[in-house]
């Protein structure tokens, strides 16, 4: 009876010592994780939106602060729950993550390092490539940026982008991205010419066109 007794203690004691050590390498592990202390949906965003990867428009690129993106090792990010398609570590301190096809509105912004796994307190708001939608109306431009580099984002504003098929700036194919119905960023390209060159905005019920001055 006394041995059974002792035996019992043993296994107890071993489980528990077990379970310590157990909880002891989590414990370090989250310790050494990488952090984040803020996000930041990129350029000429509020923090939480973002606009996901897929056919013409590329996603959002975000900026990631905390620490540990290095030195804690290989480093990859989730964002809507969808791998970044493109990731730059700039710092231990900064990233860039450009989010990727598929990503969900709600989701979470998450680090993960070999020595664990950390996700931002705030969720993204992720808007579709609009692209893809269906057109409701003929594209209007109301306003845009008069005068931007080459390589350098143009703020379009106006109605219909959403079905958006195409735009281009003076004959060539511009990346752009739509956040909503009557916002669109567009990228000058660095090959057109300075000087005023028309930006044509493209859907399946029209056309809109203006122009805006590329200065370099």
């Amino acid at each position: 009876m006394r041995g059974n007794t002792s035996t019992r203690k043993w296994v107890q004691i071993t489980t528990c010592f077990s379970a310590l050590i157990a909880l002891g390498a989590v414990v370090s592990g989250s310790a050494g994780a990488a952090t984040i202390s803020s996000w930041i949906g990129g350029k000429g965003s509020t923090p939480a939106i973002v606009t996901a990867g897929g056919g013409a428009c590329p996603g959002t690129m975000t900026t990631i602060n905390g620490t540990g993106f290095v030195s804690d090792g290989k480093v990859s990010v989730t964002i809507g729950g969808a791998p970044a398609s493109e990731l730059v570590v700039g710092s231990n301190t900064i990233m860039y993550a450009r989010v990727g096809p598929g990503a969900k509105d709600g989701g979470d912004v998450v680090v993960t390092t070999p020595a664990g796994s950390v996700t931002a307190s705030l969720k993204v708001n992720v808007v579709p490539c609009q692209s893809t939608g269906a057109a409701a109306v003929q594209p209007t431009i109301d306003s845009l940026s008069k005068k931007v580099k080459g390589g350098k984002k143009i703020t379009v504003h106006g109605i219909g982008f959403v079905g958006t098929t195409s735009v281009t700036i003076a004959g060539a194919a511009a990346t752009y991205a739509i956040p909503s119905d009557n916002l669109m960023y567009v990228i000058m390209p660095a090959s057109a010419k300075n000087g005023a060159v028309p930006l044509v905005i493209t859907n399946t019920l029209g056309k809109a066109a203006k122009t805006v001055t590329k200065t370099g």
